[in-house]
């Protein structure tokens, strides 16, 4: 019965040490911080940051809500969306915010401790990109995919653009536009030209 008792004990023991070892806190005496971009989360998180093309087409917009945490090692962990938007957007965010992944652990009482965070990643078209969904958005009605030629190339879509860096963009429909570009414009035609060439993310067909 005693040796029962004492199995008890040491399994109960054992639970709640390895319950507190796997905890997080909320309130810390210093919170964790980045290792890159001089510590600076949010800068970080819109240079990963890929406005998904469907959302920008959609016009979708808002602020997605991140839970992680930082273990005493440094390492993020139970990365999760608490608040979101579209099902797009909350995996665009939880891909940005996983890209930060050197922190210097945060501390309660002088020492290192696991870290619950949770941050704002914003989704906010510029008057560019909304100017470009207006012009895209009829082009996608019915199931119509339209064809992307960018600095002359065509490509499969646009998942990503700097607007600080187009010269022009044109939309051709429309027998003009399969007379230029054969079959694949079918559904109409956006030819983009850049001030420097062809963004590398860009795939060719």
């Amino acid at each position: 019965m005693k040796n029962l008792l004492l199995f008890i004990y040491l399994l109960t023991f054992s639970s709640l040490a390895y319950a507190q070892a796997d905890s997080a806190y909320i309130n810390v005496d210093k919170v964790p911080v980045l290792k890159q971009n001089n510590g600076n989360v949010q800068k970080a998180i819109n240079k990963a940051l890929q406005y998904p093309f469907a959302d920008m087409i959609a016009q979708n917009e808002g602020e997605v809500l991140v839970s992680f945490v930082i273990t005493a090692e440094g390492i993020m962990s139970d990365i999760e969306v608490v608040e979101g938007l579209t099902e797009t957007l909350n995996k665009e965010a939880l891909r940005a915010v996983l890209s930060l992944k050197k922190w210097k652990p945060g501390k309660l009482n002088g020492e290192i401790v696991n870290t619950q965070l949770t941050i704002p990643v914003h989704f906010k078209l510029s008057a560019e990109q909304h100017d470009l969904a207006n012009k895209l958005k009829p082009m996608y009605s019915n199931g119509k995919n339209p064809l992307f030629v960018l600095d002359n190339k065509k490509v499969n879509g646009l998942s990503e653009i700097e607007y600080f860096n187009v010269r022009s963009i044109r939309v051709i429909k429309g027998e003009k536009a399969t007379s230029l570009f054969g079959s694949d414009a079918r559904d109409g035609v956006v030819v983009i030209e850049t001030k420097r060439g062809t963004y590398p993310q860009y795939q060719m067909y």
